[in-house]
């Protein structure tokens, strides 16, 4: 499996399938070239730096209440296959969002959890997860000292963290999160933007 980060959210998960999280390209002067034609789309809430989805033709796995074309609504405790993919919604804390969610998935025997913008009450213990995409900016979510205390809850195998510089209220430095979550004893994987990995 290979994960591809996309810059703040948006990441790009591939193996026999490619999967698209929480989509951001337009207005965003970070943000790289994509090409991609993703199997599946999958947006935590309605925030547009997390459902650009507008280019694609792809379904849309989404909260149940926000519409897009092609949508797959699920609420929070849903879990189904999607496009051979099985998708688990899962609770957010983002205040500022009426539908905010989290998802886990389930890809070549690996379980990913992106929990999209929240703070450390809407994290929660998950079981076994192989990689977290954990937020570390602030001001809409955790902050990196949060974040570190939100992996002592999932226990990941991998920590990549995300949700960061790319607009002005979300300033934080990974290589600092890295050094402490690294300290508390666990594998952090800071990509750049446009990075791809395979785990």
């Amino acid at each position: 499996m290979k994960i591809r980060w996309l810059s703040h959210s948006c990441f790009e998960i591939r193996d026999d399938k490619t999967i698209l999280i929480d989509p951001f390209f337009s207005n965003n002067p970070f943000a790289p070239e994509y090409k991609g034609k993703p199997d599946l789309i999958l947006v935590t809430h309605e925030h547009i730096d997390h459902s650009d989805t507008s280019r694609f033709d792809s379904p849309v796995v989404c909260p149940k209440g926000f519409k897009t074309k092609k949508s797959r609504e699920m609420k929070i405790g849903d879990k189904r296959t999607v496009e051979g993919i099985i998708i688990e919604m899962v609770v957010s804390d983002h205040p500022h969002s009426k539908y905010a969610t989290g998802f886990v998935l389930e890809m070549d025997g690996e379980r990913l959890y992106h929990p999209g913008d929240t703070f450390l009450k809407g994290v929660k213990p998950l079981g076994n997860i192989d990689v977290f995409f954990v937020p570390i900016g602030g001001y809409f979510t955790m902050n990196i000292d949060e974040a570190v205390e939100a992996l002592k809850i999932i226990k990941p195998k991998l920590a990549i963290p995300m949700h960061y510089n790319t607009l002005p209220q979300i300033q934080a430095d990974p290589a600092e999160f890295a050094a402490k979550a690294e300290k508390a004893g666990f594998k952090v994987k800071v990509l750049k933007i446009d990075e791809e990995i395979e785990v």
